[in-house]
């Protein structure tokens, strides 16, 4: 049996319409995620947006034009904000022939790899980063079923 780590604090915000989510499954798989990462003082929101939603906040902190898949925002303390495009996920999960849910999961396991310092910017902090992500998904996926956390499709684009 697990436990919530002490101190973490995670809040869903879902400013979505194009799939339900199950937000307190997601908020699990991000506690389990802080308890592996040995994480045990943290407040992090998640914000699920549409592709228009991240591309103003692209564009707007990062001076990047378009929507990405996170961004993540370190407001030191522990705190922290990650704000996740479903939309971009469910484009990416037919391109790789995944799962809207997974590439959510990846997304947020992303972001917070991203809140504790990793980079990938550099090929070799890339792969330091990629490696990262898949210890964290394969621990991850041992104890959640991913296809769980998009509870039903709500709008088709």
């Amino acid at each position: 049996m697990t436990r919530k780590p002490r101190g973490v604090k995670v809040a869903v915000s879902n400013r979505q319409r194009r799939l339900k989510i199950n937000a307190s499954l997601l908020v699990r798989i991000v506690e389990r995620a802080l308890e592996f990462l040995h994480d045990d003082r943290a407040e992090l929101g998640i914000v699920l947006v549409d592709d228009d939603g991240i591309a103003k906040l692209n564009a707007q902190y990062h001076n990047t034009q378009g929507p990405t898949d996170v961004l993540s925002f370190d407001y030191g303390g522990g705190q922290g904000e990650l704000i996740v495009s479903v939309e971009h996920a469910v484009a990416q999960a037919r391109r790789f022939r995944s799962t809207p849910s997974r590439e959510l999961v990846l997304y947020v396991v992303h972001g917070i790899l991203h809140l504790r310092g990793h980079n990938d910017v550099a090929l070799r902090d890339r792969r330091r980063m990629r490696a990262a992500e898949r210890r964290l998904m394969s621990h991850l996926a041992r104890d959640f079923k991913f296809q769980t956390l998009v509870a039903r499709r709500v709008a088709r684009r």
